[in-house]
């Protein structure tokens, strides 16, 4: 039996006239007939009992059109989810991601991704720089997202021979007690905390971040606090700075997570981005990847940071600029 003899069979049984069911076909009758008669040669047993005003199913016709009709249901739906898989809709996707990412930047990538990709199960892992580049070297990751304060730097070296591109650009805020003089200032000078103990997220030694950043506009604005207390992250060093222990510099989002207790404000000096970027394997990305990529990197941010990677901007059926996805370079490609 073929899907098509199957089909063929439920709509004459439904139409109970070779006829309408050959018009509702938009085929001629005698073919139908013919593929009605060899599936009835097939099974061995008659199927319809024909009769001046059209036919009717015998019972075994009746048996074959009510399994056919199961049958052509999981086919269709088999269709639907392959599809979906195809296109990315339906899915896995493991994601690791550094704790900062989860203050403002993972949720809003994730709720764009799930308005795109609502059928896509995702495992979500907070690690550290390193661990994440692993993760996403070895595949227990599809794409990781990282802080650096330069991420074209983290491509040639940490991320080398991994496809690195900006997600967002995060400028830096000063972040102090709630009760500090400078707390009610629309905008603070570094020069007014020399004096203060600045609490300092830990650095890595291969990706360059936020301790960097911030000793970088120390530097830039001629100070070198001489109270100086490390911590193993920028979570930590919001936790101390809102008990009244220091000072310190982090990514805006902080206002996604900063409580009563402190207070933020821009820099009167003029200080580098963060910059969050987004990591994944350099083959072609599978389709739930893609997806995420997409959400990752709708941003208005500069779109080239590799040989191999380029946004293409497609229009939606609205007539709005989708968000861009990354695709490996292919002469023609549109």
């Amino acid at each position: 039996m073929e899907l098509r003899q199957l089909q063929y069979f439920v709509t004459v049984v439904e139409e109970r006239s070779l006829s309408r069911a050959a018009g509702r076909l938009h085929m001629t009758q005698p073919p139908l007939s013919t593929a009605v008669r060899q599936l009835e040669k097939e099974i061995g047993v008659p199927l319809l009992r024909r009769h001046p005003r059209g036919v009717e199913p015998t019972d075994a016709g009746t048996f074959l059109a009510d399994e056919a009709r199961r049958l052509l249901r999981t086919v269709d739906d088999v269709a639907s989810r392959t599809h979906a898989v195809g296109t990315g809709q339906v899915g896995r996707l493991a994601v690791a991601a550094v704790p900062t990412a989860t203050w403002h930047l993972l949720p809003s990538v994730l709720a764009a991704f799930h308005r795109r990709a609502p059928g896509v199960d995702l495992d979500v892992v907070d690690a550290m720089p390193d661990d994440i580049l692993q993760r996403v070297r070895d595949g227990r990751a599809g794409a990781g997202l990282v802080y650096t304060a330069d991420t074209q730097t983290l491509a040639r070296s940490a991320a080398a021979g991994l496809q690195t591109a900006v997600a967002r650009r995060e400028p830096l805020v000063a972040v102090v007690p709630r009760g500090h003089p400078a707390a009610s200032s629309p905008v603070i000078d570094l020069r007014d905390l020399t004096g203060e103990p600045w609490i300092v997220p830990s650095g890595y030694a291969t990706v360059a971040g936020l301790a960097d950043l911030l000793r970088q506009a120390w530097r830039q604005a001629g100070i070198d606090p001489p109270n100086q207390r490390s911590t193993a992250t920028p979570t930590a060093a919001l936790s101390l700075v809102a008990g009244g222990h220091g000072v310190t510099l982090l990514p805006s989002s902080v206002h996604a997570v900063a409580g009563p207790e402190v207070s933020t404000a821009p820099l009167r000096q003029p200080v580098a981005p963060l910059e969050a970027a987004v990591i994944w394997r350099r083959e072609q990305p599978a389709p739930v990847l893609a997806a995420f990529l997409s959400a990752a990197l709708a941003t208005p941010e500069p779109d080239r940071l590799g040989e191999d990677v380029a946004r293409v901007v497609v229009e939606t059926e609205e007539g709005a600029d989708a968000p861009p996805l990354p695709l490996p370079k292919e002469p023609g490609r549109a």
